[in-house]
């Protein structure tokens, strides 16, 4: 009798403890199934091959549910304690489905989740490149794809709410009570552990990457906390990068050979070099600057690439002096536009994708750093106040204002071939050229017709980026100038596989990088810069096939400007013959050249 009473009581109290997971198993079981979505990803990729699905996925896929357990319990907890249960009950599943939805969104299209580089660009992103987006991948496979599961998923909450009161009944029979409350501890106690991430006071950005590291999870929970972690540290190394600037163009220590000289940065977007002509594509896309060249002053370099495939972190790597190959962070070294700026030369920016909401994003956005008050005030003497629809109306309005200087450099920024291909360039005769059957497209099924218009939009818009290009060449022509371009990375236009823009996901394959990183760099010296500085010239048609990526940009530029300063390195400027390339490091880590080498 007594043993029976211990029962009645060991059983009461399991009752006791597990009840608002018992009573509330659906609210419960779905935040577990929609806050792990790269989980689901992960095991849906290995299941086509069911007989080699290795044991780590499950094991992962149960760590990163045990986090989201801790969070799931303690909120039917609540949700069984506080009054207008129904109302709070709904309210927190249309939150988990918005979530739900935008993660399968970013897995479906983009092979990511809510990563740093997720949460920067969205902080990046205006109104209009958000319409404009939403325009893109609205009707999008993944998107559709996304939406079905949404729903399937949808219709099993509702049924679960329909037999929520006869499972609970089951549940609670002694057997069955008895599972649960192991099953419920063995999670909560993993989740304890592996949460205790969430809550340790990290001091940097390589504290928090070596915490990820060991404690690796991938829940929503855990990947939104971290991710804005990231952003935060991030937001110091901005701060840090501005005082340089700043203090590199007051008080720094160059000087510039030339007495007049100009040059021009024009930086592109989503530039995929093998989409030009230039590079071998069969549309003549670069007809203008294959003009330039046969003439002898256009260099075309063929082994340049970018460390990442994001503009904000690109351009900022671009425009400092740091080498990543040398262990060197972006903001541990001024921007070289500084350095010219402390040397005499007038800076001037024209950005085509400047954010008014300067100050106010992620502190890890480019416009933080481009247009921090600061910099403004003390490297640029002009920048633009508005942007443009097509950027070769940036480009009339930059030059008609503009009038010549001694000493002058331009940067612009452009939109490039930008995501939405088909409003990147003007729908006039001009550029409505080919049909989508004389787009050169891999003989893949996937190749059906709505792809072949993607293509060919994205060809067009090359060939207008070509003839923007050839208009700001045309105001140098009889001036001693020199004339460099590049973009801030590359992109996928359904070149090998069914995809198109850039893939985020953190296992990169040598062709995922050669595409989405491999970036086109031309070099345009005038007749007069040839002729005055034939040394340089010359220099640039030797370095032509050497090995470069964009973070040493810097030092080619100040020795193109025949600028003098601490800061030069001969041994980081690809056209001097003491050029010794670093290893080229993308991602933070990556051996570009030892990845592109493997065999498959």
């Amino acid at each position: 009798m007594k043993a029976s009473t211990n029962d009645n009581r060991f059983l009461s109290t399991l009752r006791a403890l597990v009840r608002p997971v018992v009573q509330e198993w659906p609210l419960w079981l779905t935040m577990l199934l929609t806050l792990v979505p790269v989980s689901w990803q992960s095991l849906e990729y290995h299941w086509r091959w069911f007989h080699e699905l290795p044991a780590g996925v499950f094991v992962g896929m149960v760590c990163n549910m045990s986090v989201v357990a801790v969070v799931a319990t303690l909120i039917v907890w609540l949700v069984t304690k506080l009054p207008h249960r129904r109302l709070i009950k709904t309210l927190i599943y249309v939150l988990l489905f918005v979530q739900w939805v935008v993660a399968l969104f970013l897995m479906r299209n983009f092979h990511t989740s809510y990563t740093p580089e997720v949460l920067q660009l969205l902080a990046e992103t205006n109104r209009g490149e958000s319409s404009e987006f939403l325009r893109t991948w609205i009707v999008a496979p993944g998107t559709v794809r996304a939406l079905m599961i949404a729903g399937f998923t949808l219709l099993c909450v509702l049924i679960a709410e329909a037999k929520r009161r006869s499972v609970a009944s089951f549940l609670s029979r002694p057997v069955p009570t008895i599972l649960t409350a192991v099953t419920l501890a063995a999670l909560l106690l993993q989740g304890l552990w592996l949460g205790h991430k969430l809550v340790m006071p990290y001091h940097s950005l390589y504290d928090l990457e070596i915490a990820e590291t060991r404690y690796h999870s991938t829940d929503v929970i855990s990947t939104l906390h971290s991710s804005l972690l990231t952003l935060k540290f991030q937001r110091q190394e901005t701060h840090k990068a501005v005082e340089l600037a700043v203090k590199e163009a007051t008080t720094g220590q160059a000087t510039c050979e030339a007495d007049s000289l100009e040059m021009v940065l024009v930086i592109g977007e989503s530039y995929n070099k093998r989409h030009s002509s230039l590079y071998g594509y069969p549309l003549e896309t670069s007809p203008l600057m294959a003009a330039e060249r046969d003439k002898g002053l256009l260099t075309v370099f063929t082994d340049a690439i970018a460390p990442y495939n994001l503009t904000s972190v690109t351009i900022q790597n671009m425009l400092s002096l740091n080498s990543i190959g040398h262990g060197e962070k972006w903001h541990e070294l001024p921007m070289w536009p500084a350095v010219m700026r402390r040397a005499g030369w007038q800076i001037d920016l024209w950005d085509n994708q400047r954010d008014f909401m300067v100050g106010e994003t992620f502190a890890a956005s480019l416009n933080s750093f481009l247009f921090a008050p600061e910099i403004v005030q003390q490297v640029y003497h002009a920048v633009n106040d508005t942007v443009c629809e097509f950027d070769g109306d940036l480009v009339k309005h930059y030059y008609g204002q503009w009038k010549p200087a001694a000493l002058r450099l331009v940067i612009f920024h452009l939109m490039g071939q930008h995501t939405d291909y088909g409003s990147r360039y003007p729908h006039t005769t001009d550029w409505e050229v080919w049909t989508p059957d004389e787009v050169p497209a891999a003989a893949a099924p996937y190749i059906d017709a709505r792809r072949r218009g993607i293509m060919l939009d994205y060809a067009r818009a090359t060939l207008y980026n070509d003839a923007v290009l050839a208009s700001i060449l045309d105001h140098y022509r009889d001036r001693d100038a020199v004339v460099v371009m590049l973009s801030d990375h590359g992109e996928e236009v359904y070149d090998y596989r069914d995809f198109m823009e850039r893939d985020h996901n953190p296992d990169k394959t040598a062709q995922m990088v050669r595409y989405e990183n491999g970036i086109p760099l031309l070099v345009w010296c005038s007749p007069v810069y040839k002729q005055r500085h034939q040394d340089r010239a010359d220099a640039l048609t030797r370095a032509a096939g050497q090995p470069f990526m964009s973070d040493c940009l810097g030092q080619m530029m100040l020795w193109l400007g025949m600028v003098n300063s601490p800061w030069n390195d001969s041994t980081r400027n690809v056209l001097h013959p003491a050029y010794r390339p670093a290893r080229r490091l993308i991602y933070g880590g990556l051996d570009y050249d030892r990845l592109v080498t493997q065999r498959p």
